[in-house]
């Protein structure tokens, strides 16, 4: 199936498809929920522990909420995650069983900023 348009009116077109005013189109940020903003696996060290370095998230640290769970499902083991936050990153300090892979996520919560 191909568009009917090329010139930017008409059946094929986007303009014009939204209701109301032309200044309202509304993108992702004004979705009502939680949001997330990370999302990533990774593998531990020999040691059990990961740190990994992301850019500087806005707010603090109490308006976001770090998960991380143990990848193998078969002998799943505990894995616990610490988020920091200083102006210009976003660290996450992982531990768990030694070498093991470790999915995590960061989500905000509440209402989508």
């Amino acid at each position: 199936m191909a568009a009917t348009s090329v010139t930017g009116t008409g059946l094929g077109s986007a303009d014009g498809q939204n209701k109301g005013s032309a200044h309202m189109t509304l993108g992702v940020g004004h979705l009502i929920g939680p949001r997330v903003v990370i999302a990533a696996d990774g593998t531990l060290d020999g040691s059990g522990d990961l740190v990994v370095q992301y850019p500087g998230l806005d707010g603090t640290v109490g308006d976001y909420i770090a998960m991380a769970v143990d990848a193998d499902a078969t002998a799943a083991a505990a894995v616990a995650v610490q988020m920091t936050m200083d102006s210009t990153s976003t660290t996450l300090t992982l531990k768990g069983p030694n070498s093991g892979v470790v999915n995590y996520s960061v989500v905000k919560k509440g209402i989508a900023s």
